[in-house]
This record gives C-alpha cells, sequence and structure tokens, in this order.
C-alpha cells in the first residue's frame, strides 16, 4: 500500500477527501483551449487528501502538475493571468516599508515589484515563466530566471520582506517551498503570501472549476491551514485578510447553480431575479462575503524567540 505524506509537516497523518476522474478534468480544461491530457499518463483518478495536522487540501499524485509551457498557455488564452492592480498587492503593501530589500518569489510580469520600486523599494524577483520575465523587463523590473532553493544558496538572511502571490497554490513541496523562503528572511522579517481562497464560492459548490484543480493547482488554501503552519515552521501569524467580494455574477450563479440541485425552491426564486436588483445587492454586501483571495502576514522568529 502506498503511503501518502503531507507536503507541509511529512507526516501520514491524513485522510482521503475526494476524488476526481482524469478523463473530465481533461474536457474542463478543453473548455480553456488546453489539452493537459499528457500530465495524466496512466492515471484514471486524482485524489484529494487533507492534512489532518494543518487542515490543508492537495492533490495527489505529486507529478501531475504543470510546466513552464502550461503556463505560458495559460497566459497567451487568458488575458488577465498576469493582472495588474491585483487586491492582494494593494493590501500587502501596508507592510512594506520604504528602502526595505523585497524578493517577491513568482514574480510573473513584474507589476507588483514594479509598484514597489516606485516606493524606493530594493527588490528582485525569481520567475521561471520567461515569457514574463521578458514583460517585466520592459517595467525595469528586476527578475531572474531561478528556483528559490538555488537562490536562496547565496542570499542567506538578505530581505526584510519575501512574498509570494498565486504562487503556494502552486506548490507540491510545501515544506520545502516555506523553509527556502525563510533562510532568505532576516529574523524578524516578514513573509506575505497570497492564494486563492477555497472558500463556499469557489470550491465548496463549485469542486470543479477548472483553474482550481490539477494540473494548475495542487493544493488548497483556507484560513485554519495558514494559523496551523505557525508551529511548524517557528512563525507568528501577524495579519490575515481575505478580499472582499468582486466576481457578483460568477458569484451568484455557483450559488444559483447550487441550490437548483440541493433547493430547487430557492434556486428558481434566484433564478428569476433580475440581474440589476442581485448585482446591487451583492455589491452593498460584498464586505460580508468572503471573496476570491486571502493574504497572510508571517513574522519570521529571532534567534532570541526561536
Amino acid at each position: 500500500m502506498q503511503v501518502i505524506q503531507s507536503p507541509v509537516t511529512g507526516s501520514e497523518n491524513v485522510s482521503l477527501y475526494d476524488e476526481f476522474p482524469t478523463a473530465s478534468i481533461i474536457e474542463k480544461y478543453k473548455e480553456l483551449n488546453i489539452d493537459v491530457s499528457h500530465y495524466f499518463n496512466g492515471i484514471n483518478t486524482i485524489s484529494l487528501f487533507t492534512c489532518n495536522d494543518t487542515g490543508y487540501r492537495f492533490y495527489h499524485p505529486f507529478n501531475i502538475f504543470g510546466d513552464e509551457q502550461f503556463y505560458e498557455q495559460l497566459q497567451t488564452n487568458l488575458s488577465t493571468y498576469y493582472s495588474e492592480n491585483r487586491w492582494e498587492h494593494i493590501f500587502s503593501k501596508k507592510f512594506i516599508n520604504e528602502y526595505d530589500k523585497v524578493l517577491e518569489v513568482g514574480a510573473g510580469a513584474g507589476f507588483f515589484l514594479y509598484g514597489l520600486n516606485q516606493m524606493g523599494c530594493n527588490t528582485i524577483g525569481l520567475e521561471l515563466n520567461k515569457k514574463a520575465i521578458e514583460a517585466a523587463k520592459k517595467r525595469d523590473v528586476n527578475i531572474l530566471n531561478e528556483l528559490i532553493e538555488d537562490h536562496a544558496i547565496h542570499n542567506l538572511e538578505k530581505y526584510d520582506v519575501v512574498c509570494s502571490f498565486q504562487v503556494l497554490e502552486h506548490i507540491s513541496d510545501i515544506k520545502g517551498f516555506i523553509e527556502e523562503c525563510l533562510k532568505t528572511l532576516k529574523p524578524a522579517g516578514k513573509l506575505i503570501i497570497g492564494v486563492p481562497f477555497n472558500n463556499p464560492y469557489i470550491y465548496r459548490f463549485d469542486k470543479w472549476h477548472t483553474l482550481n484543480l490539477p494540473p494548475h493547482h495542487a493544493g488548497l488554501w483556507n484560513r485554519e491551514a495558514f494559523e496551523k503552519l505557525q508551529p511548524v515552521f517557528n512563525i507568528k501569524l501577524t495579519n490575515i485578510a481575505i478580499e472582499p467580494l468582486r466576481e457578483y455574477k460568477e458569484w451568484y450563479l455557483i450559488q444559483k447553480k447550487h441550490f437548483l440541485k440541493t433547493k430547487p425552491m430557492v434556486g428558481r426564486m434566484m433564478n428569476w431575479a433580475p440581474r440589476v436588483i442581485y448585482k446591487g445587492l451583492l455589491r452593498l454586501f460584498s464586505g460580508m462575503i468572503d471573496g476570491r483571495n486571502i493574504v497572510v502576514v508571517f513574522e519570521k522568529s529571532s534567534p532570541n524567540n526561536s
């Protein structure tokens, strides 16, 4: 029998949560004009496990996730894949000071670092997508085609802030990734992470949300999982925030589809509601509805506190 270990703790304290036929995943990605069949050669079913120590959910096996070609296809097919003025970027700038040395792991086209450069920060980005690096160079953003484990070797405790947005959900080795990020961070420095928040909007009512599945995503994050990282990595969670709802129509359609199956009367009432009414109500109460992303800010323990 195959032993499954948590990618966060390395523990075998995991449990099976769900399963996904790969044929269905392949069909979902075809809707985005992307062929992912070769990532699942010889694999009929993808499993979703829960790390019982943290609550983090991860897909298995670990060899089914996207490569550089996959992300270039996404960038080509989805014009908003690397977007400016993201909520998590705006929120995270509040925790970064002028003249801070900042490393962004998975810097994409350099939008976030460009904004930090305007603040007077000293920035470096790491990125594996060569098209994104070329786009960043046009903004005079310094981005290296380098893995965090290679960068950490020569940059121990160099940065005041290490940040990563829309990256951790793609990583299968969570433990290794976070440990390498922390190596580059000064004692008492900040580790800022932003990922999709798997609340009912994205996952519970829509488990077939295409980009939440392999080969795109390796795992699913929630508030509890981040809170329980603290003892694993000897870090302190100092701030956590969830993006307010912004995608009104998408949220409403997912809820309506769910209720048509589970509570048909409620679903039919939602179906009859004019768009102008539900959109107005959602805009009014959006601050009370969890949206797409979550950002957490950790502080690295100093030697005296470890």
